[in-house]
């Protein structure tokens, strides 16, 4: 028996690509770590050359005050655990926007992920810089953004494109709204009520009086 042959069977069984990881080499895997983690890795090779150092000139608990004192100082005082607090956040905040986009799959066809240039702290949260590949434009990036703020703990995130280049965009993070913290409630409260003015009624004077 002969089958009949459908012509465009062929057309749509047609070979796809799938891929659930970014495609990178091990070389480029590597770099990427090093890139991703570079903060981390300052500051382990930073202690470790200057435990090292004052090992040698001091005795081990002499060198363990040294190190700790000023650790405990930047931890107690206020200002400086502000500024460490905001900091870890920003750096938290690059990872896992990475691992947003990695489940996401904000990627192109290639497996190329958007590269994440800068995290800073910010007074609402965090801005980090992300130089999007090429296959990948801001609405990719802007569809996500629900995701992106449960994956950064945070309560709201925005996307921001540079006019100059639109390759460029600012991912902001939310975490905290400063219209309504305590200093925004103890300016409402300390506001200045308006005072209400007297309403003057006028007599009718009575003629010939």
């Amino acid at each position: 028996m002969n089958r009949r042959t459908d012509p465009d069977r062929f057309a749509r069984s047609e070979p796809f690509e799938v891929f659930t990881r970014p495609q990178r080499s091990r070389p480029a895997r590597l770099a990427g770590l090093l890139i991703r983690r570079r903060a981390e890795i300052a500051v382990i090779v930073a202690g470790l050359l200057a435990w090292s150092w004052l090992t040698e000139h001091l005795p081990t608990w002499g060198a363990g005050l040294v190190l700790g004192i000023p650790a405990l100082a930047a931890i107690a005082v206020p200002a400086s655990r502000r500024y460490l607090h905001r900091r870890t956040l920003a750096m938290l905040t690059r990872h896992r926007l990475r691992s947003v986009f990695v489940q996401r799959r904000v990627m192109n066809w290639t497996g190329n992920l958007p590269v994440l240039l800068w995290s800073r702290p910010t007074p609402v949260g965090e801005r980090v810089w992300v130089l999007l590949r090429a296959g990948i434009d801001g609405t990719d990036i802007e569809r996500n953004l629900a995701h992106i703020a449960s994956g950064c703990f945070a309560r709201d995130a925005r996307i921001n494109v540079t006019r100059r280049m639109t390759a460029l965009v600012l991912v902001d993070v939310i975490r905290r709204d400063p219209l309504s913290g305590p200093a925004a409630q103890l300016a409402a409260h300390t506001t200045p009520r308006p005072v209400a003015r007297p309403v003057l009624h006028s007599v009718p004077t009575q003629k010939g009086a």
